[in-house]
């Protein structure tokens, strides 16, 4: 009788653990969305870039991020990231607005690992800007390293940063709505 009740418990605990363990996120979860201004606390400030809060070309909410990015190596954005856990999650959106009526590369770098300092140890990829607004989608199982094509491990994202590389005149752009996407 004990060896049942005790097989019963196990079955019991071991599917709580796995239906609370294995939730999906079932809406998506906002990174950035810029609607206050402590929102510029949560930016690491990068000599080349100047960043301000605007109410022009917002997507969700009222206000977007403006950077005007100055001839330098790589001036960009990288916010503190608080949610470091994607898994669950199926895609990484943001909205970019080119105000110019020309189309330039805007990068995004995404590392999984603090010390993911060379260019191959690490997910990067150009993206062409068009003029106008432009949104963003980046399938998270595309997120690869780009020497060995491994994939990053989801669960220990540290950082990422849009950027643009060596930019030979200013550029002025607006990012709003920094989102992950569920799994349907």
């Amino acid at each position: 009788m004990k060896s049942i009740a005790k097989l019963i418990f196990i079955v019991f605990y071991g599917m709580f653990f796995i239906i609370a363990c294995g939730k999906m996120p079932d809406k998506e979860l906002i990174l950035l969305d810029f609607e206050s201004a402590t929102v510029l606390d949560e930016v690491h400030w990068k000599c080349h870039t100047l960043f301000s809060l605007t109410d022009k070309y917002a997507v969700h909410g009222k206000k977007s991020l403006r950077l005007e990015l100055f001839p330098s190596s790589y001036p960009g954005f990288s916010p503190v990231l608080k949610h470091k856990d994607w898994r669950g999650y199926q895609a990484l959106c943001f909205d970019v607005y080119n105000p110019t009526p020309d189309p330039f590369k805007l990068i995004l770098r995404v590392d999984d690992k603090k010390e993911a300092l060379e260019y191959s140890d690490r997910y990067n990829k150009a993206f062409l800007i068009k003029p106008g607004p432009n949104t963003l989608k980046i399938p998270l199982d595309s997120l690869t390293t780009s020497g060995s094509s491994r994939p990053l491990a989801l669960k220990t994202i540290y950082r990422f940063l849009v950027f643009m590389s060596h930019p030979d005149e200013n550029h002025v752009l607006y990012l709003d709505y920094f989102r992950l996407i569920p799994k349907k």
